[in-house]
């Protein structure tokens, strides 16, 4: 019986060290394949690619020189001397309202100005005679041949034609204001071309209404243009220079490629669209004049290092 138990431990115990030795051979072998695998697979990762350090935005053609026209008064227009596509010079009047209530006006506070003027002129004369009679007064005064209340009659007369002088003088000084104000609001009802250009806008008819500050007429310098973005967040703006080289393409106009360069970088970041923006100008060393203005571009910025 101890025999057939001794033969039985021991079988046992060659079973278990058999198991084990098969599963330490088991994870070896597993091991050495995911290192083997696994140096393969990081021979064959494919190289890392830089990417593109290029700021892109998105912006908006403009002329360098323009003009926005708008009434500074309101009133019914009445000429309209210029159609669009016209060139204008600098000066050259573009529009005209319905003068004549201005007119009006002004002669109205021309009439108020000779009145005052002429009131003024009363008043001096008034006060000439008033300090006459006190000199006479006076005099008497020292010949004991007058009274005292009549001196002082003489006196208070002055002092009153001195106040009337002085508040017709203040009359005509604010007669002459109001009339220089209504020359001003006359001269207001003519649009005159700031600068030398062409009418590219004109949103206006004689006989209509035109309202203070609607713009009616734009005028383009088209001799030199520019694209300006806002689209420059301050990440984006942080990494670009003036001088820095950009390349121009346009939505309207496939295939157009313009080379450029930034020329200008506003430093006051303006809130839009829930970030702070920098609005950018960029100078095109070319030009294309298939290209007007409002159109848009699309801008890829190389920034320098």
């Amino acid at each position: 019986m101890a025999i057939k138990e001794q033969a039985s431990v021991r079988s046992n115990w060659l079973k278990r060290h058999w198991l084990l030795s098969l599963l330490l051979a088991i994870m070896l072998t597993a091991g050495l394949w995911r290192l083997w695998h696994g140096d393969q697979g990081k021979k064959q990762e494919l190289p890392v690619v830089k990417a593109d350090n290029k700021v892109l935005a998105e912006g908006v053609v403009y002329p360098v020189h323009y003009a926005e026209l708008a009434m500074p008064v309101e009133g019914t227009v009445g000429d309209v001397l210029v159609r669009e596509g016209d060139r204008v010079k600098e000066g050259q009047p573009i529009i005209r309202l319905v003068r004549e209530e201005y007119q009006d006006r002004v002669g109205s506070a021309r009439s108020n100005v000779a009145g005052a003027a002429a009131a003024v002129e009363q008043a001096r004369v008034s006060l000439t005679e008033a300090e006459r009679e006190l000199a006479r007064q006076q005099r008497l005064d020292k010949a004991r041949a007058t009274t005292r209340q009549e001196l002082e009659r003489a006196q208070t007369a002055v002092q009153e034609k001195e106040a009337a002088l002085a508040q017709a003088q203040a009359d005509l000084t604010a007669g002459k204001e109001k009339l220089a104000e209504s020359q001003g609001q006359m001269n207001k009802t003519e649009l005159r071309a700031p600068i030398d250009g062409t009418v590219v806008f004109m949103d206006v008819k004689v006989g209509e209404h035109a309202a203070a500050g609607t713009v009616l007429v734009r005028i383009a310098d088209e001799s030199s243009w520019e694209v300006r973005s806002d689209d420059l967040t301050e990440l984006s703006v942080a990494k670009v220079k003036v001088g820095d080289a950009v390349e121009l393409t346009f939505d309207g106009i496939p295939g157009l490629d313009l080379p450029g360069r930034v020329k200008f970088i506003r430093a006051y970041g303006e809130k839009k669209r829930g970030d702070i923006t920098y609005t950018v100008f960029i100078a095109p060393e070319r030009w294309d004049e298939r290209l007007h203005w409002n159109m848009t571009a699309q801008i890829a910025i190389t920034p320098s290092t």
